[in-house]
C-alpha cells in the first residue's frame, strides 16, 4: 500500500471541510443577527424609558397647567386621565395593524438585511 491517500479520501476530505467551513459560516451569521436584534432590543428598551419618563413628567406639568386654568388641580389631571384613556382606547383597537405589523417588519428587516460589502 502506498503511504499517500487515495483520490477519494482526499475528495472526502475537502468535502467534510467544505462543509464544516459552511456550517461556520452560517453559525456567525446567526450570531451576527442575533446581535444585531439584541441590539436593537436594547436601544428600543433605552428609548422607551427615556419616552416614559419624558412623558410622565410632561403629564405632571400638564395636569399642573390645566388645574392651574381651571383652578383645580383634580380637573387639570383628569383631563390628562382622559387624554391618556383615548389613546390607549386607540392603541388597543389598532395595536395589530400598526404597532404589531411594524415590530414584526423592523425584525424581519434586521434578520433579513444583506451585507453591504
Amino acid at each position: 500500500m502506498s503511504a499517500e491517500p487515495s483520490f477519494f479520501e482526499e475528495f472526502k476530505l475537502i468535502i467534510v471541510s467544505y462543509f464544516e467551513a459552511k456550517v461556520q459560516l452560517y453559525k456567525i451569521g446567526a450570531y451576527e443577527k442575533i446581535a444585531k436584534v439584541t441590539a436593537i432590543l436594547f436601544s428600543s428598551i433605552v428609548i422607551t424609558i427615556l419616552g416614559f419618563f419624558l412623558l410622565l413628567f410632561l403629564s405632571i406639568s400638564g395636569g399642573f397647567y390645566f388645574g392651574t386654568l381651571l383652578n383645580s388641580y383634580a380637573l387639570g389631571f383628569l383631563i390628562i386621565f382622559g387624554v391618556y384613556v383615548i389613546l390607549f382606547i386607540l392603541v388597543v383597537i389598532y395595536r395589530k395593524k400598526i404597532l404589531e405589523k411594524y415590530i414584526t417588519d423592523k425584525v424581519i428587516e434586521q434578520l433579513f438585511e444583506q451585507d453591504e460589502k
